[in-house]
């Protein structure tokens, strides 16, 4: 039996896109837990050129997180 829903590939639009970079940019950190396991567990419906994109914006947050938590003592901004 073939497994129809590993075929059906969700693709990013213009728009999509520019959502995703902005709401990246303030996930807390269990936001970015969530957003990060959702995008793990469904690997295989996301086309590689929309999985690099929203792995280096979380990419992005997570090391401004970590830059924060050194900084500050805090994960806010």
């Amino acid at each position: 039996m073939v497994d129809t829903m590993a075929e059906d590939k969700v693709k990013l639009t213009k728009e999509d896109k520019e959502r995703f970079a902005e709401a990246s940019k303030t996930a807390n950190p269990v936001e970015w837990l969530t957003i990060a396991g959702f995008l793990e567990e469904h690997k295989d419906r996301i086309p590689k050129e929309d999985w690099k994109f929203m792995w280096s914006q979380l990419g992005r947050r997570g090391a401004r997180l970590l830059k924060n938590v050194v900084r500050n003592f805090s994960f806010e901004d």
